[in-house]
């Protein structure tokens, strides 16, 4: 998606949002504190509620590193910078960095950018990222500030309120710099959302990023009065920012399937002894995989159908290499033997599954295959079959066994084919477990409830 497609859905997201855009009421430029992420900081001698604010609602927020710290007392130590505010600068301790002095700067002309520094002693170790975009308004103050790991990668991010005004009105606007664990994956490596990443490189010590993407979310949220407000704002939007690549959560995802129950849920008039749903990751590509099996009749013939939630949130069912009219692999087991396999391709899962079809009153076929699921499409691989014909006076059992290519095989043959076959590919073995539920069971319920339930499914698919 280009940039420009994605700030329309900001701007249509902030036309509904509650208090977002620039605020016309009074914003505390004497901070107060307040406690985030389990820190507390002790009161500002300048702090308290401002004139004409509501007290909790139009209070913006101090914070320090650590408890205690930063109160007005110990600002004496803080490094002669230019532009320093003192109110809104500590010493504090991040990862890779130890004890330093986070610097608040005004800038000099009041329409440019705050800036935000790291200190040691007297000597700026570190200037945060700025983007090249000048804010075009007046510069007040920042509001607040705070030290959190806000994306919850194990690392202590930085975040900050700036006020400006346009002389009519004034607001806040964010500047949150992360710290990213390069032992994680982030959504914003994405290449549509590659420009909104702002980097600024150490020289000696980690570096801090922006995401100006993330600042346009909580802005149009309006999460930038209180910092307790956007400190927990981080999942939310990562579900958000996701979804506009195509990418959904897998809670979401279940709602969405629970959400179109009339479509995959009908009722069955044939084959219906048993008819069961469940839900499982089959194909590491984050999408889970709902399948629906119903069983029965004198053959005992078996259907299922298959479905994930596509890159728009629709439902689509996924295409199989099931020939119609065919019974299909006895699929509703709690367990599989599953093998492994790692290419170029990615990782595919062979899920060994039988079939068994009474073919007369004295005949019984089976069948032994596998099941793979790759690009939205289930691929049944026929791996070996027997005939069990019961003749004679005595209904003795005659068996006739051979492999996919025709070759004859021996019952012990058949009966270790799949892993035989899979064994010598030098995959690995693992074991799938399902939980399979009913799908009458969902008659009546909500789309909450049945949520819970495609849930319960799926918390209950493992592989190991």
């Amino acid at each position: 998606m280009k940039k420009s497609a994605i700030v329309l859905l900001i701007a249509a997201l902030a036309v509904g949002a509650a208090g977002c855009g620039k605020k016309d009421e009074n914003i505390v430029t004497e901070p107060g504190w307040e406690s985030v992420d389990g820190e507390t900081g002790s009161e500002s001698e300048s702090g308290g509620e401002p004139e004409g604010g509501d007290g909790e609602n139009a209070a913006v927020a101090g914070m320090t590193g650590n408890a205690g710290e930063g109160s007005a007392g110990e600002k004496e130590n803080l490094p002669a910078i230019e532009g320093i505010i003192k109110e809104q600068s500590f010493e504090t301790e991040l990862d890779g960095w130890g004890k330093v002095y986070f610097i608040s700067a005004a800038p000099e002309n009041g329409g440019e950018a705050a800036r935000f520094l790291l200190a040691r002693g007297a000597e700026v170790v570190y200037t945060f990222p700025e983007d090249s975009n000048s804010p075009g308004d007046k510069f007040e103050t920042v509001s607040a500030v705070a030290f959190q790991d806000y994306n919850k990668d194990g690392k202590k991010d930085v975040i900050a309120l700036v006020s400006y005004s346009n002389g009519e009105s004034r607001w806040n606007e964010p500047r949150i710099f992360l710290q990213e664990n390069s032992d994680n994956m982030f959504y914003l490596d994405h290449p549509e959302l590659e420009s909104y990443r702002v980097e600024g490189k150490a020289q000696d010590g980690p570096s801090f990023y922006r995401d100006t993407f993330l600042e346009e979310y909580v802005s149009a949220q309006g999460l930038t009065e209180r910092m307790a407000d956007l400190s927990e704002s981080w999942t939310d939007y990562v579900e958000y920012a996701e979804s506009l690549s195509g990418v959904f959560s897998a809670e979401k995802q279940i709602e969405l399937f629970a959400k179109n129950r009339p479509v995959w849920a009908q009722e069955k008039e044939y084959a219906n002894d048993r008819y069961c749903f469940t839900v499982a990751g089959m194909d590491n590509d984050g999408r889970p995989v709902l399948i629906v099996a119903n069983q029965g009749g004198t053959g005992n013939y078996t259907y299922s159908d298959f479905y994930k939630i596509d890159k728009k949130g629709e439902l689509q069912k996924l295409e199989t290499s099931f020939r119609e009219g065919d019974s299909q692999p006895d699929i509703m087991e709690e367990s599989m033997t599953v093998y492994s396999s790692f290419s170029t391709d990615g990782i595919r899962n062979h899920f060994i599954v039988y079939d068994m079809l009474k073919d007369s009153p004295d005949t019984y076929l089976y069948r032994v295959s596998s099941l793979c699921v790759s690009r939205d499409y289930v691929l049944e691989t026929p791996l070996a079959s027997q005939r069990v014909v019961y003749e004679g006076e005595d209904y003795s059992a005659r068996t006739e066994s051979e492999d996919c290519n025709g070759n004859t095989l021996t019952e012990e043959e058949y009966n270790s084919f799949a892993d035989t076959y899979y064994e010598n590919m030098e995959m690995t073995k693992m074991t799938a477990a399902f939980k399979w539920i009913d799908v009458n069971s969902l008659s009546g319920m909500s789309d909450e409830e049945a949520a819970a339930a495609l849930m319960e499914a799926y918390e209950g698919f493992s592989m190991k």
